[in-house]
């Protein structure tokens, strides 16, 4: 994207060159993927803007943190804070806003009233169209993600909770795009998760109509008690999220997390019923 925008980044930059970092869409370490044992060790000030529900490992001090659980982005915040001082939002920036509500609301899948105004404000200046906008972050998948989703696919488990069809695959690679894909395939709500040098990551999503009409939350049903269990920690959104843990097993991973969904419709609908196995 931003090439494509001709904008200046670095990638993997080093920290100590800096006096203050601004952390954007995440809140905690493990959020911060490869970059986190760089800013563990970072003793100037750090901001936070974001929209995930609160860390239990934050990066931040809350006096320096601006988090919005109930913003569809934070791209949307960004466009607030802009507002509210009074900068003016020039093409350029334009584009970026409706780039990142794009993304971040998946196509709008996830959107609400509030989204669409600011699109509408923002989409107007950039004097683009929408497939311009998209053709800026729109990557082919590469083969090796191909072969992950359809061996993802293979090695599925499908279970179903009253009306709802869970399922999980031990993927090894591409977790969050293989969970996605099992929505699509008919999965309520899925989980993708593999294993790498002790690490284990699983990713889980959950079909909008689910969240909606339930109640139900990945982050707070399912990785903040697995956290509990397991030596490792969650967070994202209700129907987005992801949890990481020190571990090999990634299987009894993912069978707690069906079990803990399957235990939230148990509770949600007040009553005892069979979690089926379809092999």
């Amino acid at each position: 994207f931003a090439q494509s925008m001709g904008l200046d980044y670095v990638l993997n930059p080093d920290f100590s060159k800096f006096e203050t970092i601004i952390a954007f869409d995440f809140s905690d370490f493990e959020m911060a993927g490869s970059q986190k044992e760089k800013l563990r060790p970072f003793n100037e000030k750090i901001f936070v803007l974001d929209h995930h529900e609160k860390s239990q490992n934050p990066i931040g001090l809350p006096k320096n943190c601006l988090i919005d659980k109930d913003a569809v982005s934070t791209t949307e915040m960004v466009y607030n804070w802009l507002k509210k001082s009074g900068t003016k939002i020039n093409s350029s920036a334009a584009e970026c806003i409706a780039a990142g509500i794009i993304v971040d609301s998946a196509g709008f899948h996830i959107a609400d009233a509030s989204t669409f105004q600011i699109m509408a404000d923002v989409f107007g200046k950039t004097k683009k169209t929408f497939s311009q906008i998209v053709g800026h972050f729109g990557v082919k998948r590469d083969m090796s993600e191909n072969i992950a989703r359809l061996k993802a696919a293979r090695r599925v488990h499908i279970f179903k909770s009253f009306d709802h069809l869970l399922v999980f695959s031990d993927v090894g690679s591409f977790e969050s795009s293989s969970a996605m894909s099992f929505l699509f395939l008919g999965a309520s709500i899925a989980f993708a998760g593999g294993e790498n040098n002790g690490k284990i990551l699983v990713s889980g999503r959950a079909k909008s109509h689910v969240v909606e009409s339930t109640g139900f939350d990945l982050v707070k049903d399912i990785f903040v008690p697995l956290s509990k269990k397991f030596d490792g920690v969650g967070g994202g959104h209700a129907g987005a999220a992801a949890f990481n843990a020190n571990g090999t097993d990634v299987s009894v991973v993912l069978n707690e997390c069906v079990l803990l969904a399957h235990a939230f419709f148990e509770k949600k609908f007040g009553q005892k019923s069979e979690l089926k196995e379809y092999k």
